[in-house]
């Protein structure tokens, strides 16, 4: 398990998102897993996992309104019109078609996958899964908060800014891009200088500490591919 998430991780930065249908792939060849449960267990991760970074959304944003407010207003994000959307009658009626046109075409297979998602219903210790979510949350955090030190010019950031850019670029990397680049560090420099730092300076974090994290997947990743068939081999 832990060398098929290294090798989504690395497989995502080749092709966009293609990382947990290989990581399902994986499971399938080496564990015998069935493909389309294991991916039904991705889509319940997934569901969690917005969730929690909704519910960081909105504790980061209550704390932090007039940064958010600005951030929008530079980067010519029209929140009237974004919420009219979201209010809009029109906007769930061609979700809905567009989800069952989709779901006729599959249904098969998202039944399988249903399967997957109800595999919740099966965990034995609910406290311990929802620690578990949080405590990677928590990682994924202080991952990024603490390379606030490496460097003089945000060494002097709080944890609040620290936990506005951890927002700002996780939504970012929503845009298939390999491990997020180009929006990521578009939003951690705008984001960044309004913390007062420079544009020069925050480009130069983005792309290290972007860089660092890159490489360190990639690494992993291919310790992955090299000791899968090995620790295959152990366990028969």
């Amino acid at each position: 398990c832990v060398n098929a998430i290294f090798i989504s991780y690395a497989a995502s930065l080749v092709v966009p998102r293609i990382g947990e249908v290989s990581r399902c792939g994986v499971l399938a060849k080496y564990d015998n897993v069935s493909f389309a449960k294991s991916l039904g267990t991705v889509v319940t991760e997934r569901l969690v996992d917005t969730l929690t970074i909704f519910l960081i959304t909105g504790i980061t944003v209550l704390l932090q309104m007039p940064v958010f407010v600005t951030f929008l207003e530079n980067t010519g994000t029209k929140i009237p019109s974004f919420a009219y959307l979201l209010t809009s009658v029109w906007f769930y009626i061609v979700l809905l078609r567009k989800t069952l046109f989709f779901y006729e075409r599959v249904k098969g297979f998202v039944l399988n996958i249903w399967e997957g998602i109800m595999s919740l219903k099966g965990v034995r210790n609910i406290p311990l899964f929802i620690f578990y979510t949080l405590a990677i949350w928590a990682c994924y955090f202080f991952h990024f908060y603490f390379t606030f030190y490496c460097f003089a010019f945000t060494a002097h950031l709080g944890i609040l800014a620290a936990l506005v850019m951890f927002v700002g670029g996780t939504f970012a990397v929503i845009v298939p891009t390999p491990n997020g680049a180009g929006p990521w560090h578009f939003a951690i420099m705008e984001m960044m200088m309004l913390y007062g730092v420079n544009v020069t300076d925050a480009g130069i974090f983005a792309l290290i500490v972007h860089g660092i994290q890159t490489f360190l997947v990639v690494l992993l990743g291919v310790y992955g591919l090299a000791a899968l068939p090995f620790t295959n081999r152990q366990r028969k």
